[in-house]
């Protein structure tokens, strides 16, 4: 059942998501590697420290993205069925 793989961590969408832009990733590990460069070696950790606080917030949004596409589409499909239902109904009541 595709909600208890989803609970089970068997399932995970997010994990799925590839960029579309390699030409960006590839912009940006060249320009992280001048700054490296052009930095004492006693200052590099400061980049490290910075990535890993980007990524945690990248992470972060990305969840909270995924949990309001489901809610949205929670929303949409109740929506889609109560509309449904009534059209139903009001065609069996004419």
């Amino acid at each position: 059942m595709l909600m208890e793989d989803l609970y089970r961590g068997k399932i995970s969408p997010y994990s799925t998501i590839t960029t579309k832009n390699s030409d960006a990733r590839d912009r940006l590990d060249a320009a992280q590697e001048k700054i490296i460069q052009a930095l004492p070696e006693e200052k590099r950790s400061l980049i490290d420290a910075s990535q890993d606080a980007y990524m945690e917030l990248v992470m972060d949004e990305g969840e909270a993205a995924f949990a309001e596409g489901v809610k949205f589409g929670i929303r949409l499909m109740m929506e889609i069925l109560v509309t449904d239902g009534e059209a139903r109904e009001n065609a069996r009541n004419s």
